[in-house]
């Protein structure tokens, strides 16, 4: 039934970490870009939804698969396959002060993502070691710590990233009702406005294409895929993804480092 359904598919959509490329890694997997470039050699469009800013996706991702869009900081700003900018949400400059205050009096590693740069408002060195993970992008990080807030005129950012103490990282709630808080790994959180989300960018995308969900197929292995994998005509969950986002799927493939993708790919698409 789920390969019947693939004759329908005119969009692909990938997460990059733990989907794409392993944490750690700066590369996709060779089968996988193989796998991919068959979809796109038979007319589907190939989108990457992910929470991290466009100047971090890795340099392999533009090089090797080339695709049709971008949906970044987890749908806060799209772009499409020559670059530019589409669709974006800021979040609110109150709540972003608010936080700022806030991870400074309890010590929370804070970057804001901007257009153009990440922001670190406090703990750099979390930032360059833990965030990054080998990263050759370290100039991406703009130090930024004697931020204080952002006064009016400035920009705002579109997601937050918060590192330290998850209950401490949860109680700041309150102060941003706008706010979306997906835990990325431990002690670790993006934040982005509720305006915004996956869903979102990827529907302003289906909107210019005049798609449905229902010539979709997404490939995830987090919690912020879970809603794009319940929505698309087949969601395709990674071997290494945690049980509760695998319930969320209709597929469920090989770990990443064990060609997860060109698995589902070639399981699928015959």
């Amino acid at each position: 039934m789920l390969i019947m359904k693939t004759e329908n598919i005119k969009l692909a959509i990938f997460d990059i970490d733990d989907t794409l490329i392993k944490r750690g890694k700066i590369t996709v997997e060779p089968s996988a870009v193989k796998a991919i470039n068959k979809l796109k050699a038979s007319g589907i469009e190939v989108m990457i939804a992910t929470g991290r800013a466009f100047y971090f996706i890795h340099d392999d991702i533009h090089e090797t698969i080339q695709p049709n869009y971008y949906v970044t900081i987890n749908g806060a700003c799209v772009y499409n396959k020559d670059h530019n900018v589409i669709f974006s949400v800021p979040m609110i400059r109150d709540e972003v002060n608010a936080m700022i205050t806030y991870s400074l009096e309890h010590n929370l590693g804070l970057g804001m993502k901007m257009q153009q740069s990440m922001e670190i408002v406090n703990d750099m060195n979390v930032f360059q070691t833990v965030y990054m993970q080998g990263s050759p992008k370290l100039d991406i990080l703009d130090d930024k710590t004697n931020l204080k807030f952002i006064p009016e005129g400035d920009e705002v950012p579109m997601g937050l990233f918060l590192m330290g103490d998850e209950a401490t990282i949860e109680a700041s709630h309150p102060l941003s009702p706008d706010g979306f808080y997906a835990k990325a790994y431990a002690d670790a959180y993006d934040i982005y406005s509720k305006r915004a989300g996956k869903i979102s960018g990827i529907e302003e995308v289906l909107g210019q294409l005049n798609l449905t969900w229902n010539e979709v197929i997404t490939f995830g292995d987090a919690a912020n895929d879970m809603e794009m994998l319940e929505k698309a005509a087949i969601g395709v969950a990674m071997g290494n993804a945690p049980e509760h986002v695998k319930e969320c799927a209709d597929f469920v493939t090989h770990d990443i480092l064990d060609d997860g993708i060109a698995h589902a790919i070639n399981t699928l698409f015959k």
